[in-house]
């Protein structure tokens, strides 16, 4: 695969799964899951974001959606929100609000349920939320109006890590916030927290494409997980070994209609055997499902998707600089 269709494959990814977790927990207004298709093209567009704003520290207020966790962003005068998908590269903005601005539309998308269709470039002029702002960047354009309709909220496009490579942030859900710290040349914090050295591990993480990945176990083997605040609920890769799916429990089969129409079989369960560097995280709902099409997406093999549940745990802090993922767990599993 090239270098660029790699980088495109990443840079596109949108989410996987928009409203998993909702299967769990029904209530008078769950919705059925939604398939969100992350997409795939053969060209890349991928773009290094300069942040603008005069300060050293930052608190950004987030809000949820189901699980999404959502900021208020203003796009070329356009307000909505933005979803925080660490498991993509670059910007992905909503077609929908953007029309008459489409550069090119040679990029095709799909997904697991199949081909979605036509994914657009374009320069927007200004980006900007809570005090950091980005010029004259490009991004990418696809038909978001699912998303929308599931979490009846205006949503203007997702966006990952890549756009904080210059801060280190910290993920803090119980708190509805994320804190980016600007960095020095060494990749250290300019302004110091008295919260900063408080956390449970110091991680290592892979950085493919401004994408986060991470090790992790399930019945003693080393596997694979991207870094997903997209996905609602955890992934599991259905071809895992037997001995590692025989620690999850069941608790129902369903099955997923994505926007192209196909079906794919997936099951619900909950895992009782996950730890990342010898911390056992127990009782996380999970997806089982097959992930080679987001391996090929990834342009790497991978054996799961940590998604909010598993950032719902504690307070995360990323960066991308010294590759690390640092987690203050809660200590009763959840806020």
């Amino acid at each position: 695969m090239h270098t660029n269709q790699t980088r495109l494959l990443s840079a596109l990814l949108l989410l996987f799964l928009a409203a998993a977790s909702l299967g769990f927990r029904p209530s008078a207004d769950s919705h059925q899951p939604v398939t969100i298709s992350r997409q795939v093209s053969n060209h890349a567009v991928i773009t290094y974001f300069k942040p603008l704003g005069d300060f050293n520290s930052l608190v950004i207020p987030i809000k949820r959606a189901g699980k999404l966790i959502l900021l208020d962003a203003i796009i070329d005068s356009i307000p909505g929100n933005l979803i925080l998908d660490t498991g993509s590269a670059g910007i992905v903005l909503n077609s929908i609000y953007f029309r008459g601005k489409t550069q090119s539309s040679n990029l095709v998308s799909g997904g697991v349920t199949g081909s979605l269709g036509a994914v657009s470039k374009l320069q927007i002029n200004k980006l900007e939320f809570s005090g950091v702002y980005y010029h004259d960047i490009d991004v990418n354009l696809a038909d978001l109006g699912h998303l929308e309709a599931a979490r009846k909220v205006k949503i203007l496009g997702f966006f990952g890590l890549g756009i904080f490579k210059e801060f280190e942030v910290v993920v803090d859900l119980a708190n509805n916030q994320i804190e980016l710290y600007r960095l020095n040349k060494y990749g250290d914090r300019i302004e110091k927290s008295a919260t900063q050295d408080k956390f449970d591990l110091s991680v290592p993480v892979y950085n493919y494409n401004d994408v986060l990945f991470v090790e992790g176990k399930i019945a003693s083997k080393r596997l694979t997980f991207c870094l997903d605040t997209g996905a609602e609920s955890n992934v599991l890769h259905s071809y895992l070994s037997n001995k590692a799916l025989e620690t999850l429990t069941i608790t129902r089969r369903s099955i997923l209609r994505g926007a192209s129409k196909q079906k794919v079989e997936t099951y619900y369960g909950v895992m009782n055997d996950f730890k990342i560097d010898g911390f056992s995280v127990s009782g996380m709902e999970t997806l089982v499902t097959n992930l080679n099409p987001m391996s090929e997406a990834f342009g790497l093999q991978i054996d799961g998707m940590l998604g909010c549940d598993f950032f719902e745990r504690g307070v995360f802090c990323f960066n991308m600089q010294h590759q690390t993922m640092n987690i203050q767990f809660y200590k009763n599993g959840k806020p």
